[in-house]
């Protein structure tokens, strides 16, 4: 098993690897294309969603390869903790064979991100499945000159973890020859670009290595490879408009590294003067470095200042750990085991006290993450059986953790281990749970046009962005010779239950628009399919259906209970439509539509939307508001509807302001000329 000080060293290397590395997300690319731009843009500003939408869409555009496609969406995956989506994703990309070199680029960046899941979930044997199998064709690429760097950059990460993994898992040997392998690419690099990032990434690197070794107790091995990064440090540091703070954190962690090593050695002179390097900077001061150096005095069983330095762990947990989690026990068992061997017996059974609520809170936080989880397996499949083990699972936990807290504290980690275990088992499915969910929403999702009419004269764009992994929105057209039918509606509720009554009313639509009836007829009929018997929750879906001929611009339109569309010209150029609102479509099965008409909307831009947008709260519950919506449609210059369209939605997200979606948004605006 490894041990919880190894993942926690690791923890300020890929804080520090992230640093260098978020201006290299989707960048490994030839030269700049509009496809570049738009994905780029999206990623920059954590518009994740866009970024999936909008490769998906340059995919089916043939703008990228699907190599690219899963790269991107994998990382997105990655990024906002979805590892079962990134998995199934990643490997969709690696069931493929690159075409050329730039396909070549992105399989493997495709392999790398494998390898980093793989990291994340302490998965050595699978970090050693993705890399190994696909790692060699990297030195092809790295002949190609307009590639050499990027695929160096990979390469030498992939070789760290697969040396790192061949340690962990006792093969020695193996794993210093692919250390090797990764030094040897770190300096290829850094001969063909000698800025100070790559210097930074080295030693990112290189700690890495050396800290694999410290876990291992081999401190002989991790010396040498602390002094080729305290080399590249130095190298480092001596050149122009490398940030402070960089510097600093870079010899912050060289000195607490050097720190362990040469205690493990026996150096204690050494050690000792290295901790005092540390201790003089500025990163040392960090709620993060004191974890550390709790770690470094606690292995050097100097107690009392180690319990002195956990003292920031509750402030830690409260800063980084958010809710309790399992994970996060792992700087209390610490702390506990600095205060018991100081001979604080009151401070030990006061942190002992306090990890059995924080466990029993992290117990209860795991049970409330999985019950939407597990309402969908019952809703969608039934799976009584799995509801129930997941249940007595999280019951017989609980009940032991309570027994635990009156027991001796001697068998407090032989408790702690076994949750553990008992997580990674509930976290598994967890991920199961997630991963089906992901397929519902691309069954969803595929439900919807992302491709709109080639048509001269008329000009069409929609968009749908649920809240939720699944939603209740809805749009869809059908062109019927010159007639184009079109349909925005918003089911009651969100969710599974929502998404199911949503692809009943889409199915619904394109039937009997395709039959050519008006649009009162079809929410009528509509209203009573879906209001029948067999609507037992009493669901109902607002709808705007409207028919119009391309060629006079005449429009034939039904509003069943759904948010006025806006209309562009007039007086004001731009106002709410009146009509008969007509009501939602499944409350009363034998209500008989009224449906209304236009002469013509030529030139006039017509704006549909659900009320996600006008509805859409920023942090302090305020909405978007009508008010909002018209003056800026009034002011917006028709260019094309989707830059309509984005327009609204980048003023959305900005209102928003970080908060999280309440409702799900789709809009829909077209013009005929």
């Amino acid at each position: 098993m490894k041990t919880t000080s190894h993942i926690s060293f690791l923890f300020i290397a890929i804080c520090m690897l992230a640093i260098t590395s978020c201006d290299k997300k989707l960048s490994y690319v030839p030269k700049k294309t509009l496809a570049d731009s738009l994905i780029l843009a999206a990623t920059n500003t954590q518009n994740l969603d866009r970024a999936i939408f909008l490769s998906d869409s340059l995919l089916e555009t043939g703008d990228i390869s699907i190599f690219r496609n899963c790269y991107i969406k994998g990382s997105v995956y990655l990024r906002t903790g979805k590892p079962q989506d990134a998995e199934v994703t990643l490997k969709r990309a690696l069931a493929e064979k690159p075409k050329d070199a730039y396909d070549s680029l992105f399989f493997f960046q495709c392999v790398k991100a494998m390898v980093e899941n793989a990291v994340q979930k302490n998965d050595d044997e699978g970090v050693l499945r993705a890399a190994l199998p696909a790692y060699e064709g990297l030195y092809t690429l790295v002949a190609r000159p307009e590639y050499t760097t990027e695929a160096y950059d990979i390469l030498a990460e992939i070789l760290q973890y697969v040396g790192r993994s061949h340690v962990n898992l006792g093969m020695i040997a193996e794993g210093e020859k692919y250390y090797d392998k990764c030094y040897d690419c770190i300096q290829k690099v850094r001969a063909l670009d000698s800025s100070w990032k790559h210097d930074y990434y080295a030693t990112v690197f290189l700690f890495n290595i050396a800290i694999s070794y410290s876990y291992k107790d081999d401190y002989s091995t991790a010396e040498k490879w602390i002094n080729y990064a305290e080399a590249i440090t130095k190298d480092m540091a001596s050149k122009e408009n490398v940030p402070d703070f960089i510097t600093d954190m870079s010899w912050s962690t060289y000195y607490i590294n050097r720190a362990t090593i040469c205690n493990g050695l026996g150096k204690q002179k050494e050690a000792d003067q290295a901790f005092a390097e540390f201790k003089r900077t500025q990163y040392a001061k960090t709620a993060t470095a004191k974890i550390h150096e709790g770690e470094y005095l606690l292995r050097a069983k100097h107690y009392a200042q180690a319990a002195d330095a956990y003292a920031i762990v509750y402030q830690y947990l409260a800063e980084y750990g958010s809710e309790p989690t399992f994970e996060n026990i792992d700087y209390l068992t610490k702390k506990f085991n600095a205060n018991y061997k100081a001979g604080r017996n009151d401070s030990a059974l006061n942190v002992a006290a306090y990890t059995f609520q924080y466990l029993d809170s992290a117990i209860i936080n795991e049970k409330k993450n999985q019950a939407l989880e597990l309402a969908t397996i019952y809703q969608t499949q039934q799976k009584d059986a799995e509801i129930a083990e997941q249940k007595t699972s999280l019951l017989q936990t609980r009940v032991m953790a309570l027994l635990v807290a009156i027991a001796l504290l001697t068998v407090f980690f032989i408790v702690y281990s076994l949750l553990r275990r008992r997580a990674a088992r509930m976290k598994a499915a967890q991920q199961r749970i997630e991963g089906e969910l992901q397929i519902a929403r691309d069954i969803q999702m595929s439900m919807v046009p992302h491709t709109f009419p080639n048509r001269e004269g008329l000009d069409m764009y929609a968009s749908m962005t649920p809240a939720k992994e699944v939603g209740g929105d809805l749009y869809g057209y059908l062109i019927r010779d010159h007639m184009l039918y079109f349909a925005v509606g918003d089911v009651s509720g969100k969710g599974v239950p929502a998404s199911l009554f949503m692809a009943q009313a889409t199915r619904l639509f394109q039937t009997m628009a395709d039959q050519g009836m008006l649009p009162a007829e079809i929410c009528t009929r509509m209203n009573k399919v879906l209001g029948g018997d067999d609507n037992v929750n009493g669901m109902f879906v607002t709808m705007f259906v409207g028919m119009l001929n391309m060629d006079t611009g005449h429009l034939d339109f039904c509003n069943a209970g759904h948010n006025p569309p806006v209309i562009g010209g007039g007086a004001n150029h731009g106002d709410f439509m009146q009509m008969e609102p007509n009501a939602p479509i499944g409350l009363w099965p034998d209500l008989q539509y009224v449906g209304e008409e236009i002469d013509s909307v030529k030139g006039r831009p017509l704006f549909i939307y659900t009320d996600g947008l006008n509805e859409a709260e920023d942090p302090e519950l305020r909405q978007f508001g009508d008010e909002r919506l018209l003056s800026i449609l009034r002011n917006t210059h028709f260019d094309t509807a989707q830059q309509v369209i984005e327009t609204l939605a980048a003023d959305v997200e900005t209102h928003r302001n970080g908060a999280e979606p309440n409702d799900d948004l789709t809009m829909l605006c077209l013009r005929v000329s």
